[in-house]
């Protein structure tokens, strides 16, 4: 009996041992907790800790707090993400007790870093999560959010500083540095954080660049106050009236004309010796970007306008003649050279930029759907084509984007045909810049500036101008006598000349169509006189092959081009010869809505027998008619295969031309036949050469 009571006791005290055993320590680590400091660790990396009931954990250290004490942390387990876990939570204590350590120093009074801690004391932390957007449309408008606000920017011109709000920069404020005289501009700029007696020019042109780019009102602003108010003429060696001219565009830019004007007038007033024409043209395009047309006229007349009569020489500058002159020359005269040669560059310069910036305001009125400003400006271009030849320019030089003035003029001319300012017309304000006053087709005003300017012949250009002026085309008829002419509404042209003189290939060309007249290696295929019809009304074709009638009317610039029989070659009979020879007799006499003839010969052999019996039967017929003062045709000689008479035709450089001796045989033969007046026009259908000086003459025909 005593010894199973000893074992049951002796049981009973294995099973109570573990259990006492696993809550004293717990019971000890809670008074220790309370009543003595915990154990600081000499590593904050975690370290591994057997508890005395066999459990493994691990004990990290935290950071210190504010009040100096330390704080433990267990993270049980030993997996790895429990780690990484604990690890982060540390991580981040440590950054909120840096935080709040930096509290009182100096804190940073850009307006992004005040718009950031505003969020941050009302609660808002998602901005720390969220990557920043660096697009620049978002960017300026999260700039401007607490610009004025926070600034308090004044954009009156004649208070362009910033209004009396302290701003702490280190022990000193702004306002302290004005009173020293040190003036201090903030932009928020990081690379040019500042503007002071220590900028250079190229730091204003980055900040100015950065300001344009980004929207940044509030730096404009400050350029502004320091470029006119802080600084004389000769900052930057005089490079000042540059600096103006770059913050004008970038206020245009914003949008922002008032310090623009500014800009301008003090440019104007100080820098006037020293502007450039490529900044002046820059000027005017921001100034049509903020729609200030007005001023950008006012701009152009003043920086950019027309040399005066007689102040500069044009004659041709040889260069090597100058060297070899300058050896025997003194010093005055090589001085006046010089000088020479300067004013000539610097006319040449302007009358580029003046050309590209009267094109840039005529094309800006177009696509705005105002074309009798637009009008008024192709006007103004084609009166610089005069100078524009004297002083040596080419088509490159000048670089006027002639397919976009086409094409603007083609929009405002589709929407006169749809009778959008058929109103004007009928209205009592009507005045004379009506459309009765605009040309039958308003991209005839940009063919006339085209023609005066050296030409370019691109076929970017002349594809989109024959779009615009030759939209519909349908043969209408072959007539052999003066009864199968069609009804006598509208202007016509006459093609004339002996056989594979190429008539049918120059048509093609002008209409930029590559079967509208027939085309063969045989001479003779055209045997009658052909009537081609050009912008008539739609469906033409099929009223004319079917019989149905057709509704519509023709186009205001409708006319018809005659593409008559050659002489020479072609082999027929000699009645059929004569027959051709007495219609075009009576038609060149009778034919009252005949606007244009044009006689076309071979550029590489001069006029022929045939040629010469044409140039007869036109001086006897049309010279009869201006001795009568009646209406008379205008007579047109045309020189086709220009390309033939040269080596690799097709290049830009040289597309064709025609022989000293085959020139003087024709003038010669003109005067002979009474015909030396008529004008002289080199073409070729292969090189397209000519085809803008050709429509020069079928506008003649449109417009009657």
């Amino acid at each position: 009996m005593t010894t199973s009571i000893a074992l049951l006791l002796l049981s009973l005290s294995c099973v109570v041992s573990p259990v006492t055993s696993f809550l004293l320590p717990r019971q000890q680590q809670s008074l220790q907790q309370q009543h003595q400091p915990p154990i600081v660790l000499p590593s904050p990396s975690p370290l591994p800790i057997t508890s005395e009931d066999g459990q493994r954990s691990l004990l990290y250290q935290s950071p210190q707090s504010q009040d100096g004490k330390t704080a433990t942390t267990a993270a049980a387990g030993t997996s790895k993400r429990a780690q990484r876990k604990a690890a982060q939570r540390a991580k981040k204590q440590l950054q909120q007790t840096q935080t709040s350590n930096n509290i009182n120093k100096v804190t940073s009074q850009h307006p992004e870093a005040i718009i950031k801690r505003q969020k941050q004391q009302q609660g808002d932390n998602n901005t720390n999560s969220k990557r920043r957007n660096h697009n620049f449309a978002q960017r300026a408008e999260y700039l401007s959010e607490g610009t004025d606000e926070q600034f308090g920017f004044n954009d009156n011109l004649d208070q362009l500083t910033l209004t009396t709000i302290p701003k702490t920069q280190g022990d000193t404020t702004i306002d302290d540095k004005a009173a020293n005289n040190i003036q201090f501009h903030q932009l928020h700029s990081q690379r040019v954080s500042k503007l002071d007696e220590k900028t250079t020019a190229d730091d204003v042109v980055k900040a100015i660049k950065r300001a344009q780019n980004l929207h940044d009102e509030h730096d404009v602003v400050e350029i502004a106050h320091f470029l006119l108010e802080e600084v004389d003429q000769s900052f930057a060696y005089g490079y000042r009236g540059s600096l103006l001219s770059r913050l004008a565009v970038a206020s245009l830019h914003l949008q922002n004309y008032d310090i623009a004007k500014r800009c301008i007038i003090e440019r104007r007033i100080s820098h006037r010796s020293s502007m450039l024409p490529l900044e002046s043209a820059a000027i005017v395009r921001g100034l049509l970007r903020c729609h200030h047309t007005m001023e950008a006229w006012e701009v152009l007349e003043d920086e950019l306008s027309l040399p005066l009569e007689g102040s500069v020489q044009w004659e041709n500058y040889n260069e090597e003649n100058n060297k070899r002159n300058k050896n025997e020359m003194n010093d005055d005269e090589l001085h006046l050279e010089d000088e020479s040669i300067r004013r000539r560059l610097e006319a040449r310069d302007k009358l580029v930029h003046r050309a590209r910036s009267i094109s840039s305001i005529a094309s800006r009125h177009f696509y705005e759907m105002e074309p009798t400003e637009g009008i008024n400006a192709v006007g103004k271009l084609k009166e610089m084509g005069g100078i524009v030849h004297q002083a040596g320019l080419t088509a490159e030089d000048v670089g006027i984007p002639w397919d976009r003035l086409v094409k603007g003029a083609a929009l405002c001319e589709s929407k006169r045909r749809d009778g959008a300012w058929d109103d004007i017309d009928e209205s009592e304000d009507a005045t004379a810049e009506t459309p009765s006053s605009w040309p039958c087709n308003i991209v005839y005003t940009v063919l006339d500036a085209m023609i005066a300017f050296p030409s370019e012949n691109k076929d970017v250009t002349f594809e989109a101008l024959c779009n615009a002026l030759v939209r519909r085309t349908v043969f209408v008829t072959g007539a052999v006598d003066m009864e199968g002419c069609p009804e006598a509404d509208r202007g016509e042209v006459a093609f004339i000349g002996r056989s594979n003189v190429g008539k049918s290939s120059l048509v093609n060309m002008l209409t930029n169509r590559k079967s509208l007249a027939f085309t063969s290696k045989t001479p003779g295929k055209t045997q009658q006189f052909n009537y081609f019809a050009v912008n008539d009304k739609p469906e033409l074709a099929r009223q004319i092959r079917y019989g149905d009638d057709v509704p519509g009317e023709k186009d205001r610039d409708s006319f018809y081009i005659v593409d008559l029989p050659g002489f020479g070659f072609a082999k027929v009979t000699q009645q059929l010869r004569q027959q051709w020879s007495d219609f075009m007799d009576e038609y060149l006499q009778e034919r009252e809505t005949l606007q244009a003839v044009f006689h076309l010969i071979d550029a590489r052999h001069g006029p022929t027998d045939e040629d010469i019996k044409i140039m007869q039967k036109v001086g006897t017929i049309l010279g009869a008619k201006q001795q009568a003062k009646e209406h008379c045709a205008k007579y047109i000689i045309i020189l086709t295969k220009a390309d033939k008479n040269v080596k690799n035709a097709k290049s830009q450089s040289n597309p064709g031309k025609v022989s000293n001796k085959v020139m003087e045989k024709l003038i010669v033969t003109m005067k002979e036949n009474r015909v030396g007046y008529a004008p002289i026009v080199l073409t070729s259908s292969e090189t397209r050469l000519g085809r803008d000086e050709v429509w020069k003459y079928l506008r003649f025909a449109a417009e009657r």
